[in-house]
């Protein structure tokens, strides 16, 4: 009984021990998934920085509220080799938009908020086509992490569901009730606007008791 399992075990350890340790940011890294030879190839993004730098980029935090899980299953659904949701819902003109967070780590509420504006509208049929607020969420929730530090994503869902959200488009769009108010700037690279100063800082302090004009989700 146990000689099976000890193997299993020792099989495992095996495979993990055999796993190289490289560091994240290094030409072995590289080189080492580039060998998988798969769909992608890796490269450097970063030059000359510490792996903390890249790891306060990601303003996702984890461990955050579990959400309800539906699961569906295709059965003999025949997925098609392409699909551009831009071409199939032409109406939602927030399939098209990208938007720039500028010097915070709202990625979370930034990617709450846009899929929300998504799916708002294909769930309508385009009859509902709104931006919804980023800055709202980032500055309504309390719950969902630290702002421009980090947060929740799940949270964030869960704050749209329960006390919803505002409309607000781009920085100085004047679009919606809260239009983003932090600029754009250059991510890494050289152009035309100022270089971003790192992910972080301070969280605008404005919530929004807007209520009448609030987003849900049962819309």
């Amino acid at each position: 009984m146990w000689c099976p399992v000890l193997l299993c075990l020792l099989s495992a350890l095996s495979v993990s021990w055999a796993r190289p340790r490289l560091h994240p940011l290094s030409h072995e890294m590289v080189n080492y998934i580039n060998k998988a030879n798969t769909t992608w190839k890796a490269g450097h993004n970063f030059h000359n920085v510490d792996y903390s730098y890249v790891k306060r980029l990601c303003g996702t935090l984890l461990n955050g509220p579990k959400l309800p899980v539906m699961v569906q299953y295709a059965g003999d659904v025949k997925l098609p080799k392409n699909f551009d949701a831009r071409k199939q819902w032409p109406e939602c003109p927030t399939l098209q938009e990208i938007r720039d967070q500028g010097s915070c780590g709202s990625c979370w509420a930034f990617g709450a908020a846009e899929a929300i504006s998504d799916r708002l509208c294909i769930h309508n049929n385009g009859k509902v086509s709104v931006e919804i607020s980023a800055e709202d969420l980032l500055t309504c929730c309390s719950d969902c992490g630290m702002g421009c530090n980090g947060g929740y994503p799940s949270a964030a869902w869960q704050f749209w569901t329960e006390e919803g959200l505002v409309s607000g488009g781009l920085y100085d769009s004047h679009i919606g009730c809260r239009p983003y108010s932090i600029p754009p700037c250059e991510h890494h690279v050289n152009g035309s606007r100022p270089p971003c100063t790192g992910e972080g800082g301070d969280t605008p302090k404005s919530c929004s008791t807007l209520q009448d004009y609030k987003y849900y989700r049962h819309l």
